[in-house]
C-alpha cells in the first residue's frame, strides 16, 4: 500500500496502510518544573518503551498513529500525528509553570484535523484518544477546555482520559475527564503504558463501528481514581 506523505514532517509517511482502519492517540504531557527528577525521567523511559512494545504487534503497529504535545509555561507539539513505528525517541525536560488550557485546545484541534485527514484519505477511524498526564493543578482557567471536551465526547469525536502523577489535583482531572481518571503510585510508568498498549491491541482486533473501549486495569501502580462525583 502506498503511503500518503506528510509534507514538512521530515519526509516521513503520515499514514501507512490507509485503506485499513486507524486510531489516533495523542499524549498531552505536563512538563512543568514539578515533574523534575524521577517523574520526567521515568516518563521519557515509559514513552520510549511504549513505542517498542506496541511495534511488536504488527496489527497494532499498522493501525496506531501517535502525537505528543507538552505543556509547561507554554505548550509545543513534540511530534505531529504519524505512524507509531516512526515515533521518535523523546527526551522531555521539566521547566516552568502549568498552563493546561492552550495545550488541551491544541490537542483537540489536532484530533479534529486528524479525523478530517482520515476522511479525506478514505480511512475508517476509531474514536481518537487524548491522554493527559499531569502531577499538578493548572495555572489557568480550564472552563472553556472542559466545555469543549464534553461537547466532543458527546458527539463521539474523542475519548479524553488522564493519568494523575503523585501530587496531582484529582478534582481538576475529573472535571476534565469525568470518571476516566487513573492515578499512579510512585513514578514507574511501566504498568500504565502497558495498559495503553493492551488497550490499543484490543482496539486493533475490532471494527470501528464496535466502539471498542480500554481493557481493565490490573496493575499494582495504576488504579482508577474513584473520587469522581
Amino acid at each position: 500500500m502506498e503511503n500518503l506523505e506528510q509534507r514538512g514532517y521530515d519526509d516521513l509517511p503520515k499514514i501507512v496502510n490507509a485503506n485499513d482502519p486507524h486510531m489516533a492517540l495523542a499524549f498531552l504531557l505536563d512538563t512543568s518544573s514539578s515533574m523534575s527528577g524521577d517523574p520526567i525521567r521515568e516518563l521519557n523511559e515509559g514513552l520510549n518503551r511504549f513505542k517498542v512494545e506496541v511495534c511488536k504487534d504488527p496489527l497494532t503497529r499498522g493501525m496506531l498513529d501517535v502525537a505528543i504535545i507538552e505543556f509547561n509555561s507554554t505548550h509545543s507539539v513534540v511530534q505531529e500525528f504519524g505512524p507509531v513505528e516512526y515515533m521518535e525517541e523523546v527526551n522531555l525536560k521539566a521547566t516552568g509553570g502549568t498552563y493546561m488550557a492552550p495545550a488541551i485546545e491544541k490537542a483537540l484541534d489536532m484530533v479534529d484535523e486528524r479525523s478530517r485527514f482520515y476522511k479525506q484519505s478514505g480511512t475508517a477511524p476509531y474514536k481518537p484518544w487524548v491522554i493527559l498526564i499531569s502531577d499538578g493543578a493548572p495555572s489557568d482557567d480550564l472552563s472553556g477546555a472542559i466545555s469543549r471536551i464534553k461537547e466532543m465526547e458527546k458527539n463521539g469525536k474523542v475519548s479524553f482520559r488522564s493519568l494523575g502523577v503523585e501530587g496531582y489535583n484529582s478534582k481538576v482531572l475529573h472535571d476534565l475527564c469525568g470518571p476516566k481518571v487513573i492515578k499512579l503510585t510512585g513514578y514507574d510508568f511501566t504498568e500504565f503504558f502497558d495498559w495503553v498498549n493492551k488497550s490499543m491491541r484490543s482496539v486493533s482486533v475490532t471494527s470501528p463501528h464496535e466502539n471498542p473501549e480500554a481493557v481493565d486495569l490490573g496493575g499494582q501502580t495504576v488504579v482508577v481514581d474513584t473520587n469522581w462525583q
